[in-house]
């Protein structure tokens, strides 16, 4: 028996594969508690399917891929790399990686190669509730635990459809509520999800106008006299500021803008001043927005008014990934360093550079990955290595980034050949979860120690040997002298004592473990200069989009991301295909559409073709699903544009203005 993480939602379940092969979930995980979803029950069987198992290689892309040796790959990129300035690549990474591959590839990156041009795809998914969560508490991290599920009696779900998106944790909510005569789950989305529709009440909402509904929640707690006065001056600062802008929104107000009730906004008020303990979870419906770190702050508002934390509640960020958690840990996007530090900290540099025995690490944060594409349409970037990620599918704006993908030397890292492989010059083959060992962290600071199960595909590496060997072909043997994963989790942890993310005193014999208690700020004192908690006035913006309606994107219920490994199950590809357009009855019924016809959803010159279904979206609104891949016709990330949050950097992905036209009509 072999025990590992779940790799797809950030719940970060603990399973098992049994000696027949069978994936079941593990009973003494805290995250799961045996509980185990659909996705993995088939991992097995996918792991061998559209592998990559020789590095490939090409130097022109109108030429096909010839197998290649390591020897001759390591050769290619220490020739390109040391040809080129550190500010002429790029490298782009995933949440999906081990903590382990995502320490050695960050090192080699701004210690070695001494450039923070790397980035991770949690810019498309968490940097939003990272940005938000500094802001407020002076850290990243969730404040509580997946323990709070079981004392509380209030939940409410916005922007998360955590009833597929991360189902095992919504079991456990539901189980709560069985659990409990006075509970209440709600909640508010443009679209009637399957959260949706197990809730107790469903706040159906304008997209992008979270900003406006939580501002008015505050507005009617400090008319109602519900703020805890004593929480905020003993533990907060900034509350007066919120206070005032909040007070734009009163009740009338958010129903004209958010298209909700009045009475709504009452209801959720009352449940942050009246329930005994309340827990917000929220996901990429508040984070992937232009408005998205005022969303989040807006959010953690209420709970600072409300003294909602710790025993009283929680503001919980659902995490997107398997291990972005890890991946923040680390500090793999274009700012961060191990242990929660910053490049622009001078003191955080220095101990990195010492920790490292390198010098210049750079004190200015890299670009973003969309603001990479840009550069390599101006040619300014001319090296781009993609890490466990199909951006070719998942970026915004895919016409663009499929453009800046050809422009470049493209290195693509992975163990299936996707979509953003075909456009590449160089195809390195990984090693997967289970044939390779190594920690992740889900959401709730959970590590878990991840066994090795079945052998390499091929002759797929890990991919921190991979940056390994290459560090050594290229001189930095003293830097990088690991021969085990073992070695560098023993390293990274070190990087971590003293800091709010400590787990300098685990090993992987006494894993799963969580850093930081249940309560990350249990005695109420924040690493802000202050030491309090901070208020911030939440500032609403939305986008001006043309069209007849406004395109949200998200997930499907038995898939993930891009579909690289699930979509290659039958079982798993059961009701997800064709690709589908949400709409609501009445606006089809205006267009003369029923339930199967096809349609072309349009924007800036684009089409993307889709099938219609029914459902409970809010009228002027679509939802699409974002993930499928090319093999299933144009991208959804064709409609959607790059522009970004101006705090967070994460990118607008479900607002974007289409029009529908019919293509062809479902036989009568």
């Amino acid at each position: 028996m072999k025990n590992f993480q779940c790799p797809y939602c950030g719940v970060g379940c603990g399973l098992y594969i049994d000696e027949r092969g069978k994936i079941k979930g593990d009973f003494e995980h805290p995250a799961n508690r045996g509980d185990i979803c659909k996705k993995p029950i088939y991992l097995t069987k996918v792991l061998d399917k559209g592998r990559v198992g020789k590095p490939l290689y090409r130097e022109s892309k109108d030429e096909e891929f010839r197998e290649v040796t390591w020897e001759e790959a390591y050769a290619i990129l220490r020739e390109r790399l040391s040809s080129l300035k550190p500010e002429e690549t790029y490298f782009y990474l995933s949440g999906q990686l081990l903590t382990e591959d995502i320490y050695v590839a960050n090192k080699f990156v701004k210690g070695f190669l001494k450039t923070n041009n790397i980035d991770a795809n949690s810019r498309l998914c968490m940097a939003t509730a990272v940005a938000a969560y500094k802001l407020a508490f002076g850290s990243d991290g969730p404040p509580c635990t997946y323990e709070d599920i079981d004392d509380a009696d209030a939940f409410l779900f916005i922007g998360s459809n955590a009833a597929i998106a991360h189902p095992v944790l919504f079991k456990r909510v539901l189980k709560r509520r069985r659990e409990t005569e006075q509970m209440v789950v709600i909640t508010v989305d443009p679209v009637e999800t399957e959260t949706a529709k197990k809730s107790d009440l469903f706040i159906q909402i304008n997209p992008g106008t979270d900003t406006v509904f939580l501002n008015s929640v505050l507005y009617v707690l400090h008319e109602e006299g519900w703020i805890d006065f004593s929480f905020v001056e003993g533990y907060t600062e900034g509350f007066e500021e919120a206070l005032q802008q909040a007070k734009n929104f009163p009740p009338d107000v958010a129903e004209s803008i958010c298209g909700v009730k009045a009475e709504d906004v009452y209801l959720v008020a009352k449940l942050f001043a009246q329930s005994r303990k309340l827990i917000s979870f929220w996901c990429q419906g508040l984070n992937q927005s232009v408005n998205g770190t005022m969303k989040n702050l807006a959010l953690i508002n209420l709970h600072l008014a409300t003294g909602r934390l710790n025993e009283r509640g929680c503001p919980f960020s659902l995490t997107g990934q398997p291990n972005a958690m890890g991946g923040r840990e680390v500090g793999y996007l274009s700012n961060g360093l191990p242990g929660y530090r910053d490049v622009r900290n001078e003191e955080d540099r220095e101990f990195m550079e010492k920790f490292w025995g390198v010098e210049g690490i750079k004190p200015e944060p890299g670009p973003t990955i969309t603001e990479a594409i840009d550069l390599a349409l101006e040619g300014r970037l001319k090296f781009l290595w993609v890490v466990c990620t199909n951006p070719a599918i998942s970026l915004p704006n895919s016409d663009k980034v499929r453009r800046a993908l050809r422009e470049v030397f493209l290195v693509v890292q992975d163990s299936y050949f996707n979509d953003t492989s075909q456009l590449a010059n160089l195809v390195l083959p990984a090693a997967q979860l289970g044939e390779k060992e190594g920690v992740m962290t889900g959401s709730d600071r959970t590590i878990t120690f991840c066994e090795k199960f079945s052998e390499p595909y091929g002759e797929s590496k890990p991919d921190w040997l991979i940056f390994t060997e290459l560090a050594k072909v290229m001189g930095a043997e003293h830097l990088f002298p690991y021969s085990s994963p073992s070695q560098v989790f023993e390293e990274f942890r070190e990087a971590t004592r003293g800091r709010l993310c400590d787990i300098s005193d685990l090993s992987y014999d006494r894993l799963p473990a969580k850093w930081g208690s249940r309560w990350l700020y249990g005695g109420l004192r924040f690493p802000t200069e202050s030491g309090r908690a901070r208020f911030h006035p939440a500032f609403f913006d939305v986008a001006r989009e043309e069209g007849e309606f406004i395109l949200i994107t998200g997930r499907l219920k038995n898939q993930w991301h891009t579909m690289t490994r699930t979509g290659k199950s039958p079982e798993l590809l059961k009701g997800e295909i064709p690709p589908f357009v949400l709409m609501n009855p009445a606006d089809a019924g205006e267009l003369g559409l029923e339930e199967g016809d096809e349609v072309v959803l349009t924007s800036r010159g684009r089409e993307v073709l889709r099938v219609v279904r029914f459902g409970n979206v809010k009228r002027g609104s679509l939802f699409t699903p974002f993930g499928y891949p090319l093999e299933f016709g144009e991208p959804t990330n064709l409609l959607t544009t790059d522009r970004a949050d101006p705090y967070s950097k994460e990118p607008d992905l479900k607002y974007a203005g289409v029009r529908v036209k019919v293509l062809a009509r479902r036989p009568r």
